[in-house]
């Protein structure tokens, strides 16, 4: 079975180690992998401690874990990639379903690494809509 992020590797060679803390995200693409499966998984403490330090005083943990629970994520698209040195964008597409209406959360992420971590630090929404 397939990694929630859709990488060929089961979630405990994949995205598992990157939650536990037991490995760090390679590339800002493996963060954005690792965020959208731990929204899979509910690990609202992993969105919290991989979003950049100077912009968690914005984070709503019961906001997140609401959200987060009541959404059914469905697929993810990696539309392209970018590190240069300590910066890197991650432009995706996320597929998720709330009740029986599917829709489409479409993103260019912007994330920083600091001391060899990969951490998010913000985000373009082109489209979240509702899809039939």
């Amino acid at each position: 079975m397939n990694c929630h992020c859709g990488k060929p590797k089961s979630y405990e060679e994949c995205c598992g180690p990157i939650h536990s803390g037991e490995v760090l995200a390679a590339t800002s693409a493996d963060l954005m992998r690792a965020r959208y499966s731990a929204f899979c998984v509910k690990d609202i403490d992993f969105l919290y401690e991989s979003l950049d330090p100077q912009n968690r005083s914005d984070f709503s943990r019961p906001d997140t874990e609401t959200w987060a629970n009541n959404a059914t994520f469905t697929g993810l698209e990696i539309i392209k990639t970018e590190d240069n040195g300590n910066k890197g964008q991650v432009e995706f597409k996320a597929h998720y379903t709330i009740g029986a209406e599917a829709y489409l959360h479409h993103e260019l992420s912007t994330f920083r690494k600091q001391a060899g971590q990969w951490f998010y630090k913000s985000g373009k929404i082109y489209e979240t809509a509702a899809r039939s």
